[in-house]
């Protein structure tokens, strides 16, 4: 095949591929050529809270399995002693109201 010839049939590949290209970026919209369609507000805004809270979640510094196990165990001792007092003070005022009502 000659230089001219493969030249030209390149050139009409390259044009082909372009009209192709072409044809399908410039999708009519309601009529109009090249209208661009924007993604709406509200799914940017949802996409986006989610996009931040995934970099936040990558940022945060997690326990060891230890310290849990160490925090899990105050919670708990903390929770019974706060327990344990107002249990107290609901039985002292029980009794000190039935001596002094009856």
């Amino acid at each position: 095949m000659p230089v001219a010839q493969e030249k030209a049939t390149q050139s009409e590949k390259q044009s082909t591929k372009k009209s192709l290209l072409k044809r399908r970026i410039d999708v009519p919209v309601k009529g109009r050529f090249g209208k661009t369609v924007r993604t709406p507000q509200w799914l940017r805004t949802f996409g986006g809270y989610f996009t931040g809270a995934w970099r936040e979640l990558r940022e945060v510094r997690w326990p060891t399995r230890r310290a849990t196990w160490v925090l899990t165990l105050a919670v708990i001792v903390f929770t019974s002693l706060l327990t344990g007092f107002i249990l107290a003070l609901d039985f002292g005022f029980e009794q000190l109201f039935k001596r002094i009502l009856l």
